[in-house]
């Protein structure tokens, strides 16, 4: 039996002009990025192909709070204690800042675990450069302070019941850890482009509360000088003003954050922020940890479900159908899989490697390393390395 003609390829495709589209007008907006870039022409990101410029006026140019001749004059966020006032801080300005979150002897285990990590991953040949520095990711098998940190355990982090009581009243009980990385900031390295974590809903803005709130742990003194992050207080209420897929007019300065180790910066998935320009001589660690509401993730489990024969035969539509197609916000393994396209097809973003390496018994995960580690622990067949080299060699062919 011949299908109905409406059916096929070339009929939807005759009766199919972009015009007649469900939702075009909303959904190809590229707002608030398209006004943010055009009304703020500062926004812009750097050229990382040039030395980084100063005194252009660049986003990336500026200091704290209290130094800035725009903001000192705002009763922005301080570090406190005090619950009340960390609920008025995030409400209004998209962020709070927790004093003494992390004990001295906290935030120095943090900070070891992470630097040694990352030492060791460079000698392993599995580190992971951004512009702005290097990334440790999945913390969780780096060290069992990071699992800790994920359950809010007053034994890694003092204000952990604290912080869960914030995170149940924005999120809502039950939410989850979508990803718990280490950013750094390099000496001599460029600035994050300034962003919202809560973009793959874009453009769709939330209007009451965040579908993502990030926890940032920040083990030792950041400001203007090492690449304290980059922000805008309040913005989140400018992205909500502006509505769902609205334009974004002219924006006030950005901030270096400035907090003392220990501290742990609460913040809204719609701020805008980005990674600062490390000035000084030695690496700059915090780590964030995102969390969003419990229902953002597949109904299925395709990655752990789907079985190995149909894994094997899958078209790279079925992959991407499936969720084994990675982009920057979701289904990163180990990290691979930060910056892909999310596009069917994109080699930097398949995961079936690591499913397929799983299911054969050969899945090697990158654990805790250090400068110390001996040299079988470097040479050990780490499946990220695998997948690192293979992609490499073949998207240079």
């Amino acid at each position: 039996m011949k299908e109905p003609i409406e059916f096929t390829t070339e009929h939807i495709a005759d009766n199919s002009a972009k015009e007649d589209f469900i939702f075009r007008d909303f959904l190809s907006t590229k707002e608030p990025y398209e006004s943010l870039y055009k009304n703020n022409p500062w926004m812009a990101p750097p050229d990382f192909r040039k030395p980084l410029e100063w005194g252009t006026g660049g986003y990336w140019d500026t200091t704290v709070a209290r130094k800035h001749e725009y903001w000192k004059k705002f009763d922005l966020p301080e570090a406190t204690k005090d619950i009340h006032q960390m609920r008025r801080d995030f409400k209004q300005w998209g962020f709070c800042l927790i004093e003494d979150a992390m004990s001295y002897e906290q935030c120095r285990a943090f900070r070891e675990r992470v630097l040694d990590q990352g030492e060791g991953e460079k000698l392993a040949g599995v580190a992971q450069p951004t512009p702005t520095g290097q990334y440790v990711n999945t913390l969780i098998n780096k060290g069992d302070i990071f699992g800790k940190c994920i359950e809010q355990d007053p034994s890694a982090v003092q204000a952990g019941p604290l912080i869960e009581q914030l995170m149940n009243e924005t999120l809502g009980k039950g939410w989850i850890c979508h990803s718990f990385l280490s950013n750094g900031a390099d000496p001599g390295g460029y600035p994050q482009g300034m962003h919202i974590d809560q973009g793959p809903l874009l453009p769709w803005i939330t209007e009451e509360a965040p579908a993502l709130v990030n926890t940032m742990y920040i083990p030792q003194d950041i400001d203007e000088q090492n690449g304290g992050t980059l922000l805008i207080p309040g913005s989140h209420r400018i992205l909500i003003d502006a509505g769902s897929g609205g334009a974004i007019g002219e924006l006030p300065p950005t901030i270096n954050l400035e907090a003392k180790a220990g501290t742990i910066m609460i913040f809204d998935g719609r701020l805008l922020h980005g990674t600062g320009v490390n000035r000084t001589n030695e690496r700059r660690i915090v780590a964030t940890m995102s969390n969003v509401k419990a229902w953002m993730r597949t109904q299925e489990n395709w990655v752990l479900s789907v079985a190995p024969d149909v894994l094997e035969n899958a078209s790279d539509k079925l992959l991407h159908r499936m969720g084994l197609q990675a982009v920057t916000y979701g289904a990163t393994v180990e990290g691979f899989g930060l910056g892909a396209s999310g596009r069917i097809g994109d080699r930097w973003g398949s995961i079936k490697q690591f499913r397929i390496a799983n299911d054969q018994g050969s899945y090697c995960r990158v654990r805790q390393l250090s400068k110390e580690s001996l040299p079988e622990e470097f040479e050990k067949p780490y499946t990220l390395r695998t997948a690192m080299k293979s992609t490499r060699d073949k998207t240079s062919r």
